[in-house]
């Protein structure tokens, strides 16, 4: 028996694979300075349309905890806020050594747990400070001292980033906005110390740290330059290798525009950059390669080959001790200081505790608002200000948030009978629809005492929809007297769950095949919830050459996909719904809601401007 779990990472492949081709002969066909500055300009426009930031800073109301010394650095350990009530702790680091002007480095951690407190952070952090540079070390949200769930312990910050991301997203927002205008802040925290040069001012980071170096620098051209670690690949490569990454890692909308990662370095062209990576990361170092040779060349056309650098460690994924080095050299020949030291010297002691800005605890700092607090009073505040639709408004909504088209009546493959009690000659008719080009997306099943090899003529039809599993929620029922049954297995579930990106993992893992197609979706503009409702939209066009009256039955979270085919599709009479979310609001007011009932592939982009779920049955014949 045929199985379709691979179709879902072959629809986004071949995507992805067109996008990288396309863009490979767009770069092959510039051949002079003014192409590269054309080509640069471009990207820089693209850019400025993923990321959306506040339209007014705050005061930074830097608070200051401890001072500590180590040896060539003193440090302050501190509070700023990056937005109003929402600190950032971070990690301030002066030379001894005197000078009346002196280069800084924006330091951003990867992902651990501990944050800016991990020794490799603290000991690269400090190497830096100590060869002449002010260094600032931020702690991330969901990790160091800015955990945003004090009272669920342990959880993982990647868990954190995701669950927060997908709040955001009904809301409008991206949590690598967020990210990144941490950094930006920590930019204007550097630019108000009147010691620090403001034209020699880099960044670096690894892991996730790697992708905010690369972000930051996209979106703030005050910095001068930047050495992204253990991140940049491309992200063909990612997809290939059925890699997800966290949420601020997934750019929305950046495939769809033709981009490729390394074009976020671009962004910041001719600016020096120095692309880490380890042999034996699970971010493809052959990527890396390709994102090296790429930049070259364009900077070659720009006057400036010498700027862009490679440096591939031995090792595995990690800010490792090599490529530290190489930082610190990279660094200081840029900002045109001596490097003391080609290798690493003495960062004195790894401490802990003594770094807290905020006790351990910035979301316990009186007045301080965590991210969900500010995502609720967001959505609140946009369900205030939200006028009533009509339906053709809901309609025209839906189908520009997810892309949707009408489908005509799908080709289908009839498949191999499945036997569900051969006692009571109960089967179970497949039928393959190939509702992308020569992909079977969605399973058809008609459930029956005979063999049934065609769309049978009906008076009347129930289309089941289902949470996981067609087969395994119906069990052992059949048609009715006056009402054939039907179930669809849509793209991601049933006999098309994946098989590919970990698929012995739990289906609404935080982390794994359903949040990594469905951010494939958003970076394409291809929306995964989108092509599940073209699946019942193409299922229902093809059973309604054979029957006028047909009805949905939806359970869990296929019931998101059925009331919005629903309310597009007036072939669809009515639609019973089964344990369905109650709404997209009810997905962000608990901090961590239920994933089976809030899963990324059910939300869509900035719906809460607009309207909920209860707006949409207003339009549907529901019936219990």
């Amino acid at each position: 028996m045929i199985n379709f779990g691979n179709s879902v990472q072959e629809f986004y492949l071949r995507t992805v694979k067109k996008n990288y081709k396309d863009r490979k002969q767009k770069l092959a066909a510039l051949k002079t300075k003014q192409d590269a500055l054309d080509y640069v300009a471009d990207v820089r426009a693209k850019v400025k349309k993923i990321f959306k930031f506040p339209a007014e800073k705050c005061p930074l109301n830097v608070r200051v905890k401890n001072e500590l010394s180590f040896p060539g650095v003193k440090m302050k350990n501190l509070l700023f806020n990056s937005r109003e009530n929402f600190s950032v702790s971070a990690s301030l680091i002066y030379p001894e050594q005197k000078a009346e002007k002196y280069p800084a480095i924006l330091f951003v951690c990867g992902h651990s747990d501990n944050g800016r407190l991990r020794d490799i952070y603290q000991t690269a952090a400090r190497q830096l400070a100590a060869r002449g540079f002010i260094v600032l070390s931020l702690d991330p949200i969901g990790q160091g001292e800015r955990h945003q769930y004090p009272e669920i312990r342990p959880i993982g910050s990647c868990q954190e980033h995701n669950i927060l991301g997908k709040q955001l997203l009904l809301t409008g927002d991206w949590f690598g906005n967020w990210r990144t205008y941490d950094g930006i802040r920590g930019i204007d925290l550097l630019l108000s110390l009147p010691e620090v040069d403001p034209s020699r001012i880099g960044i670096m980071g690894t892991s996730g740290g790697g992708t905010m170096t690369t972000l930051i620098s996209a979106a703030d051209d005050r910095l001068a330059f930047s050495a992204p670690s253990c991140y940049i690949t491309t992200w063909l490569r990612n997809v290939e290798n059925e890699l997800p990454a966290d949420i601020e890692q997934m750019v929305p909308g950046a495939i769809g525009m033709g981009m490729e990662m390394v074009d976020l370095l671009v962004a910041g062209a001719p600016r020096p950059r120095l692309i880490l990576g380890e042999k034996n990361d699970f971010f493809d170092a052959r990527g890396t390669k390709e994102a090296y040779e790429e930049l070259k060349a364009l900077y070659k056309l720009l006057g400036c080959e010498d700027d862009v650098e490679l440096f591939i460690g031995p090792g595995s994924h990690s800010l490792s001790k090599p490529l530290r080095e190489a930082a610190y050299d990279f660094f200081c020949r840029k900002a045109g200081i001596p490097n003391f030291s080609k290798t690493e010297t003495d960062p004195g002691r790894i401490v802990d505790q003594e770094l807290y800005a905020a006790d351990g605890w910035v979301v316990k700092v009186p007045g301080e608002k965590r991210v969900h607090d500010i995502i609720v009073e967001t959505a609140a505040a946009q369900k205030a200000a939200r006028r009533k639709y009509s339906k053709d408004e809901i309609c025209a909504i839906l189908k520009e948030k997810l892309g949707i088209t009408m489908p005509e009546v799908p080709d289908y493959r009839v498949l191999r009978v499945m036997v569900m009690d051969e006692a009571t000659c109960n089967w179970v008719s497949r039928f393959g629809l190939e509702t992308e080009k020569d992909l079977v997306m969605s399973v058809l099943h008609r459930r029956s005492k005979n063999l049934i090899y065609h769309i049978e003529d009906a008076k009347s039809i129930n289309l089941y929809i289902p949470h996981l599993d067609t087969n395994k929620e119906l069990g052992m029922r059949q048609d009715s007297a006056d009402r054939f049954l039907y179930g669809l297995d849509y793209r991601g579930v049933g006999e098309c769950r994946p098989t590919t990106c970990s698929p012995w993992c739990d289906f609404f893992a935080q982390y794994e095949y359903d949040f990594h197609f469905t951010c494939l979706g958003e970076m394409t503009g291809l929306s995964y919830l989108g092509g599940r409702v073209k699946d019942i939209l193409a299922a229902v066009e093809l059973l309604s050459l054979n029957c006028q009256d047909i009805h949905l039955e939806a359970r869990g979270q296929g019931g998101i996909p059925a009331l919005i085919a629903a309310i597009l599709s007036d072939k669809i009479k009515t639609v019973k719904l089964v344990d369905v979310p109650e709404s997209w609001e009810s997905m962000i007011l608990p901090a961590i809601p239920d994933p089976s009932r809030s899963a990324r592939a059910c939300m869509i982009d900035g719906i809460m401007e607009h309207f909920d779920l209860a707006d949409i049955k207003e339009h549907v014949t529901i019936v219990q």
